[in-house]
């Protein structure tokens, strides 16, 4: 295993809000150049580079659904600490970037390819001109990972390896999947595309870390206390042009002639808890493409925000699979 966590050490709860304030973000924010990049469509995508010139290669962190590269901060620093250069993408609709939808706290997208279409975009644009001939690595989380995997399997070569952390093969809709397609398409040629799926799709101030997809009280806080301060980052729920968009995705990531497309390394974290996926399609997607699994105990969805001892763990092999 890497010895890197006698050179970093992970930022402990006891006292991370403090050590995130004084070394984390300090330590970032004079490396990091914010950025905008125009896409094929014209619309204005947010970044994050924290370039390296004497690097092990680039890793691209893609954020899952409702969340920014803001909140992968803790991620980033390890990987740029471990010799990577790191580049993080807000997804369209999410963060500084682009929004679709006239209510911000709701993500509208009609089709997942335009997501893949960002990303190769991004790594073409922004991310290859710095990286040069060296490896280039995934970080993804949740509907992160399902725009690496639509990417990957439209441009196989581009990429080595790519982390899939609690990737969003299907979402759970709180209702029958079949049910939830049915709804979204119907809703959609009715003419209510735009319209807010049922759930959770206005931000809550008040939500607290016992009802969160984290185990990290301190994590948990940290961010959101960001996300209170920051009406960008208070998206909240899917419209049903999404919803419909990410059952498309679903199925077109479990085509078999589509996954023997894939040529990059892949290996997905699966958390102990996961409130979010259907894990069963995870594990379908995981047999289909013969992917490792790797399960974290003690985790729920956000399994970069656990404890320390979770955390541990888990950066490090991150960063020995990279390696």
């Amino acid at each position: 295993m890497l010895d890197f966590l006698d050179k970093i050490d992970i930022i402990e709860e006891s006292s991370y809000g403090s050590l995130m304030s004084t070394k984390v973000e300090p330590y970032l924010a004079k490396r990091r150049r914010d950025d905008f990049l125009l896409t094929f469509d014209g619309k204005k995508l947010h970044y994050e580079a924290y370039e390296k010139t004497l690097c092990r290669g680039s890793v691209v962190i893609l954020h899952g659904f409702t969340e920014s590269a803001e909140k992968f901060r803790e991620v980033a620093y390890y990987l740029r600490k471990a010799g990577y250069s790191v580049f993080s993408l807000d997804l369209r609709g999410h963060g500084k970037s682009h929004h679709d939808s006239e209510v911000k706290e709701r993500v509208d997208i009609d089709s997942f390819d335009t997501y893949a279409e960002d990303l190769n975009l991004f790594i073409e644009k922004v991310v290859r001109p710095v990286n040069g001939d060296r490896k280039i690595y995934i970080y993804s989380h949740s509907l992160g990972s399902t725009v690496a995997l639509l990417y990957l399997m439209k441009y196989p070569y581009a990429v080595s390896k790519a982390v899939l952390s609690s990737p969003m093969i299907c979402g759970n809709m709180g209702m029958p999947t079949a049910v939830a397609g049915t709804a979204a398409k119907l809703l959609c040629t009715l003419g209510g595309k735009r319209v807010p799926a049922p759930g959770r799709c206005v931000f809550d101030p008040g939500q607290t870390a016992e009802n969160s997809d984290a185990t990290s009280k301190a994590r948990f806080d940290y961010y959101h206390e960001k996300r209170k301060r920051e009406p960008l980052y208070q998206t909240s729920g899917p419209s049903f042009s999404w919803v419909s968009a990410s059952l498309k995705a679903r199925d077109y990531l479990l085509d078999e002639s589509n996954i023997r497309m894939l040529r990059s390394e892949l290996l997905i974290f699966k958390p102990e808890e996961d409130r979010q996926l259907l894990g069963e399609y995870t594990d379908r997607f995981a047999k289909l493409s013969h992917t490792e699994i790797k399960n974290v105990k003690n985790s729920r969805h956000e399994i970069f925000m656990s404890g320390d001892d979770v955390m541990k763990w888990y950066i490090e092999e991150v960063l020995e699979f990279f390696s």
